[in-house]
């Protein structure tokens, strides 16, 4: 499907508990990866939730990034998703994760459109999700 090319920048400040030595994944006092990872997904899916509708929610399947230079305690960080191209309910984006001196992770990003409910059953039946008694 041919789109205008569309993007999205979300923002946090760098706190003690987004550091990887406190996640416990490396040894460091930098901006982990998991949580750079996760800023740009929610980029992306702000997008997506624009396109799907009601009743449906997106799903990250695939991510493939880098992440390239260490951001410390107290930094704004942000990620650009932008949308490339949608297609049978699926989204590609490149995402870009910076901080004030520049470029600090890149990612090629895919979500998928997915019925909220069916997507809760299956994950009850896998014991994911609790069920309101």
């Amino acid at each position: 499907m041919e789109i205008e090319l569309e993007t999205n920048t979300v923002s946090a400040t760098v706190t003690e508990t987004m550091l990887a030595k406190s996640m416990g994944c490396g040894d460091t006092e930098t901006y982990a990866t998991g949580m750079m990872v996760s800023l740009m997904e929610r980029a992306a899916k702000q997008i997506a939730d624009r396109h799907i509708p009601e009743g449906f929610t997106t799903v990250g399947v695939m991510l493939n990034t880098t992440h390239v230079a260490p951001t410390v305690i107290g930094k704004e960080v942000s990620a650009t998703a932008t949308l490339l191209e949608i297609s049978e309910g699926q989204f590609y984006f490149e995402i870009v994760a910076s901080d004030d001196r520049g470029v600090i992770g890149e990612a090629t990003h895919q979500r998928i459109a997915v019925p909220l409910d069916k997507f809760n059953q299956k994950a009850k039946r896998r014991g994911g999700v609790k069920q309101n008694d």
